[in-house]
């Protein structure tokens, strides 16, 4: 168990306040040092002086005197005097409370003297020797100040307080626009356009602030930008494109049926290619999730690969998984996964995996192809970076449908990790959040829902 806070809050107001309290304690002990025990030394060794002279005072006065003496000790300085034969029940005196009391009176004395305590008072007797003679005198045991520092506990405490509510607010004046810039940060990592952030606090905080507003503008711009120019060329080439293909299709087959066969198929991949780079700019959808098998999901995909001469063995580990997503993004992604999987696994079957639970799920999409480099990992995901080994004629491809897949996985929230597959090969697992495994928060559908004037669809009951 880590007791060291995460978060740049919690760390900092720890920070201040150990550094602060710190700072009390040494102050609190170097007046303790210089001042504190200093003065009690020198109280101690007065009240020492003072009960020693009155023990010699008692011996040299004749009888008829101690009267008078005993009732000016008790009222200059709180003393009482008794003979050592008095019979008082007492208890031998650790002395604990008072060391220097201790040591400054056997110092004046020259011996080492019993200390004593009542046991039914708060009194203490101290046996003093003075020519020949013990006279035992008595004192209320606060005469020593045994009571513990208060000014300094209150010190320490109410210091301590006011030092954990300045770091708290302090901190937090720091700590809370940071943490709406991470906020915002994170929605225009998803693809996004998270709304401006208020430009306040300290001039080096609203300055940030001020350079993300923009920043995030300037992205939006250039996002809807490179969309209306690639969706503008997209469009236009179609146009001849679609000349062509009417072309080729009044041509003779039987004049250059090989020839004929080949512009088919390069149109075809034209066409898909344009379709690659539409689907890319126009970015992630925001459906409300829905209802979906996930196995049913995957036979589909499957199916249609196979009818194009894909190779695919699917295992199902689990029983039916029901779950909530964006049908349409999940489509994607997996379509994309598995057909890059087949594409790039040789000769060998792709095998795709469904493992569900309460606690996970994930779809591993695994084939024998040549594998990935660990230092290449994350470039596959880039728009239009391809691999050296998936630039072949076979495979063809844009190098948009790992990025596109990458998007969407940003927004929805999942996870998709790349590992070696052991023979060889690869495996691309993708992660999706447990908690909708059974159902979905209200609020998430209903603001979709409302942002596009349509009402909720009712919850579908998974426990039929």
């Amino acid at each position: 168990m880590k007791l060291k806070p995460r978060s740049l809050f919690g760390r900092t107001a720890v920070t201040i306040a150990l550094t602060l309290l710190l700072f009390m304690a040494i102050s609190m002990g170097t007046v303790a040092y210089f001042i504190y025990i200093p003065l009690a030394h020198r109280h101690a060794d007065d009240f020492a002086a003072v009960i020693v002279s009155a023990a010699h005072s008692l011996q040299s006065l004749p009888e008829e005197m101690h009267s008078e003496l005993k009732q000016q000790l008790f009222n200059n300085h709180g003393l009482l005097v008794a003979e050592q034969t008095n019979g008082y029940a007492a208890t031998p005196s650790e002395m604990s409370y008072s060391p220097f009391f201790h040591d400054a009176i056997e110092r004046r004395v020259g011996q080492e003297l019993q200390i004593i305590e009542a046991a039914d008072g708060p009194l203490i007797w101290v046996d003093v020797p003075a020519h020949g003679k013990i006279f035992r005198l008595g004192f209320d045991r606060t005469r020593l100040g045994i009571n513990p520092p208060v000014a300094l506990i209150v010190v320490l405490v109410v210091g301590t307080l006011l030092t954990f509510v300045a770091s708290l607010l302090l901190v937090r004046k720091v700590t809370k626009p940071l943490g709406r810039l991470a906020e915002a940060a994170n929605t225009l990592a998803r693809g996004q356009n998270p709304p401006p952030i208020p430009e306040r606090g300290p001039d080096e905080l609203a300055s940030l602030e001020r350079v993300f507003n923009r920043l995030s503008a300037d992205l939006h711009t250039m996002s809807e930008n490179r969309t209306v120019m690639i969706a503008g060329i997209s469009h236009d080439l179609r146009t001849p494109l679609t000349r062509l293909a009417i072309a080729v299709e009044m041509l003779d087959e039987d004049t250059h049926p090989q020839i004929i066969a080949g512009i088919r198929r390069d149109l075809e991949a034209m066409n898909v290619l344009i379709g690659q780079f539409l689907q890319f700019t126009q970015g992630p959808r925001d459906d409300c999730p829905v209802q979906v098998d996930l196995w049913q999901v995957i036979d589909a995909i499957a199916t249609d690969l196979r009818r194009g001469g894909g190779d695919l063995r699917l295992h199902r580990n689990d029983p039916p998984c029901v779950y909530f997503a964006d049908p349409v993004a999940l489509e994607r992604v997996l379509a994309n996964l598995m057909k890059n999987a087949v594409q790039h696994g040789g000769d060998e079957p792709a095998d795709v995996s469904l493992f569900c639970s309460d606690k996970a799920v994930s779809i591993e999409i695994c084939d024998r192809g040549p594998g990935i480099p660990a230092d290449k990992v994350e470039a596959i995901f880039r728009p239009f970076h391809r691999l050296e080994s998936a630039r072949g004629a076979t495979t063809g491809g844009s190098g948009l449908g790992l990025a596109i897949v990458k998007q969407i996985v940003t927004n929805q929230g999942w996870t998709i990790t790349v590992d070696p597959r052991d023979g060889g090969g690869t495996v691309m697992r993708l992660g999706l959040p447990a908690t909708s495994r059974f159902g979905l928060p209200a609020m998430s559908c209903q603001a979709t829902e409302s942002s596009r004037g349509q009402e909720p669809a009712a919850p579908i009951d998974t426990a039929a």
